[in-house]
């Protein structure tokens, strides 16, 4: 993946200001010049970022493998582990004797980097010729939306990366937590107005709800959405990915727009990232077995081949975006000893549509393509790297012509078009390449 410089550097103190007046303005800070305190951060943010960094990321792992490693074995605990993960994540607002503070937290510092995955993820699109066909306004909805997260980084992918999104629309919000989803709707308004050639005439709608996969995503008489978007929102389900397959394509049977657009968007943490790859190959099954003829997942597999990570039990796919963190950001980081230069996670984006792969991404029409699922690095004077594309996952290694060449800048995320590629899966050498800038 390819992010547009200027969407990498966009976060910088325009966009602090930008924060800080804003949780000014909803009571989550008496003054603007807090988020540069660092004895302000130190007691009012530093804290909740630790323990909800831990509960986001160790905890749902510990979860999981509890559940994968005793859950055949013992049905009871199995069911108390997946239920204390959905419990946890809940909750998450609540368990704290500050829950403002908590929010303040969140949205400093889980908020800003998710954005910018979303807008990544639409980067993508861009940048493999995507082009928006759904008739009419935009309509979207976020499931899980939290603070609006998935609706603005939309906002910003448009704007560096635009696709041809309708200038008009609305965003059905949907969220738990009532306070932050009054949090998200207006802050979904003040970033819809600092992007008035993308967003400046979207609206949002919200929607202060549970949503139960087993009794249906949206009530029957919901309408339909040409644009899906949920953000670290399925690994709240405790579904396994064969029935939560068959519960999104219902949902979208009857509330996705012909060449309506799906986003989903998880953690980068090997449990998680199997979950969506096996989630993946359960949806490309019910599209196989004409139950969902629609069907097309686009990325970042391009096309419906067999997973190569799901092949090896240990192994799992995600994709990586660096990007130049707020200021307050980077001090953040610094005292709580944390690192998010750059940021991990898994994806899906998928389409309602007749049309064929190569209309839909016409840079990559009629290629043969493999995508780098590894960074590259040196040996000797070769490039060495992990790809995967239709034969599967192999690793791979390519000798550049010069220090000057696209191939000697290769990285995870990239694609190669028709790679003449020599050998076999457990050494190939790619004999000569295109690849997308």
């Amino acid at each position: 993946m390819r992010v547009p410089e200027p969407l990498s550097t966009a976060f910088g103190k325009e966009f602090q200001e930008r924060i800080s007046r804003f949780a000014v303005g909803v009571g989550l800070m008496d003054s603007a010049a807090d988020i540069e305190s660092k004895r302000f951060l130190t007691r009012s943010v530093i804290p909740h970022v630790g323990r909800l960094s831990d509960l986001f990321n160790r905890r749902s792992e510990e979860i999981l493998e509890e559940i994968k490693a005793k859950g055949k074995r013992d049905p009871k605990t199995k069911a108390k582990a997946a239920a204390k993960q959905a419990e946890g994540l809940d909750k998450y607002w609540k368990e704290t004797s500050n829950p403002a503070n908590t929010r303040l937290a969140y949205f400093l510092y889980f908020m800003p980097p998710n954005l910018y995955r979303i807008a990544s993820i639409w980067s993508e699109l861009a940048r493999l010729g995507f082009r928006w066909q759904a008739k009419g306004n935009l309509k979207a909805i976020e499931l899980g939306a939290g603070p609006a997260t998935g609706a603005c980084g939309i906002a910003t992918g448009e704007r560096f990366a635009p696709v041809g999104l309708p200038k008009s629309g609305d965003w059905a919000l949907i969220e738990q937590d009532k306070a932050t989803l009054d949090l998200g709707a207006k802050w979904a308004a003040e970033w819809f107005s600092a992007h008035p050639e993308q967003a400046g005439d979207w609206g949002t709608r919200t929607f202060h709800r549970t949503i139960d996969f087993t009794q249906g995503l949206l009530p029957p008489g919901a309408p339909r959405f040409n644009l899906w978007l949920m953000s670290f929102f399925l690994n709240e389900s405790r579904l396994p990915p064969a029935k939560l397959a068959r519960a999104l394509v219902d949902a979208w049977e009857r509330h996705l727009d012909e060449e309506g657009v799906v986003i989903l968007c998880e953690p980068a943490l090997k449990q998680q990232s199997r979950r969506l790859l096996e989630l993946r190959r359960e949806l490309i099954k019910l599209h196989d077995e004409g139950k969902a003829p629609w069907l097309q997942i686009l990325l970042p597999c391009l096309g419906h081949q067999a997973c190569g990570a799901l092949a090896a039990p240990e192994d799992w796919c995600h994709e990586e975006v660096s990007w130049w963190r707020p200021p307050y950001f980077r001090t953040i980081d610094d005292m709580a000893g944390l690192d998010r230069r750059t940021l991990p996670f898994s994806y899906l984006v998928i389409t309602r549509s007749k049309r064929s792969r190569a209309e839909i991404l016409p840079a990559i029409a009629q290629r043969t393509t493999e995508r780098l699922v590894s960074p590259a690095h040196k040996e000797g004077r070769d490039l060495e790297f992990f790809i995967c594309g239709q034969e599967g996952k192999r690793r791979a290694r390519i000798r550049p012509e010069d220090k000057d060449h696209p191939t000697a800048d290769l990285n995870r995320g990239d694609v190669l078009l028709d790679a003449d590629i020599r050998g076999d899966v457990h050494s190939s050498r790619i004999q000569s390449v295109k690849k997308i800038g």
